[in-house]
């Protein structure tokens, strides 16, 4: 008889165990969990422990240093994403601002040049004229030339300086808008929140725990990981409550085993919004006879 690995927790709820407590006629809990995890040699299967934690722990950090002046959140609570989280206090960023803006809207200098601009062309076209009639030198005549370009380049100096003040105003506002830490994330706060009046630097401000859905890593036997990641459904029993299984989808595998455990960690998601992270687990294997007809020899 040959003997392959399978999820019995998906199956037991609705077939093999409600056979198995029917034809030994059990009534107490008890050993209703017992025969659930019956994953001794004899059966078998076998068990491994497992825990639940959050799919993602976001560590959240400003763009830039700064006092905080407002926290608008507290541990525990859930946001969405782009919910405000805190503010830094932005007093020096505004005066920054309102010189930037100062700077682009100063128009004098320009106006100025063009002034200047405009009356030399008149004095160049002038001359050009003067010297048809050849009333004045060349030497005047490219002299007046030679000075109304360079009042054209005065004031392409400025139209760029005016240009790179609306730049700087674009800049400082957006570091503004940036004193506003939002969430990147859907989640639950951590308890590593920061206080109002704290300095906020390399260290993140925040972390935000997505646990929807929740990730569960099984601890497998490395001499058991190659049948049981062949399993095409995996239960878990949480708390060790043995009448709630909770199903699972298999997500990745890790690459290299734990040397000090000798297991292969096996990650998993699960959607269930009232199991908490942390919560211990456990899952397991049941061998299963092939169906009839198959090769007895494997």
């Amino acid at each position: 008889m040959k003997y392959m690995l399978i999820g019995v927790w998906t199956f037991c709820p609705s077939a093999i165990l409600a056979q198995t407590v029917s034809d030994a006629g059990v009534t107490d809990p008890a050993t209703f969990a017992a025969l659930r995890n019956d994953v001794s040699p004899a059966s078998g299967g076998f068990s491994v422990n497992c825990t639940i934690k959050p799919l993602q722990a976001v560590e959240v950090s400003v763009p830039l240093p700064g006092i905080v002046s407002e926290v608008f959140v507290r541990p525990g609570m859930k946001v969405e994403v782009g919910a405000p989280l805190l503010t830094l206090d932005d007093t020096m960023l505004r005066r920054e601002f309102a010189l930037a803006e100062a700077r682009a809207s100063a128009t004098a200098v320009m106006d100025a040049a063009t002034t200047r601009r405009d009356g030399l062309a008149q004095k160049a076209r002038r001359l050009g004229q003067a010297r048809a009639r050849n009333a004045i030198s060349v030497a005047e005549h490219e002299a007046a030339v030679l000075e109304l370009a360079i009042a054209e380049g005065d004031i392409s100096r400025e139209r760029e300086a005016l240009a790179l003040a609306r730049l700087e105003t674009e800049r400082v506002g957006a570091m503004l808008d940036s004193l506003v830490i939002n969430s990147p994330v859907s989640g639950v706060l951590g308890e590593d929140l920061i206080n109002t009046g704290e300095a906020a630097g390399r260290e993140h401000v925040a972390t935000i725990y997505v646990n929807q859905p929740l990730r569960v890593e099984a601890f497998v036997p490395s001499a058991r990981f190659g049948g049981f990641v062949e399993q095409g459904e995996y239960s878990i029993v949480v708390n060790g409550d043995a009448f709630d299984a909770r199903r699972v989808d298999f997500d990745y595998a890790a690459q290299l085993a734990d040397l000090a455990s000798n297991t292969i960690s096996v990650f998993f998601r699960l959607n269930a919004p009232d199991v908490l992270p942390g919560s211990k687990c456990t899952m397991a294997t049941m061998a299963v006879a092939d169906a009839p007809g198959g090769d007895a020899d494997g």
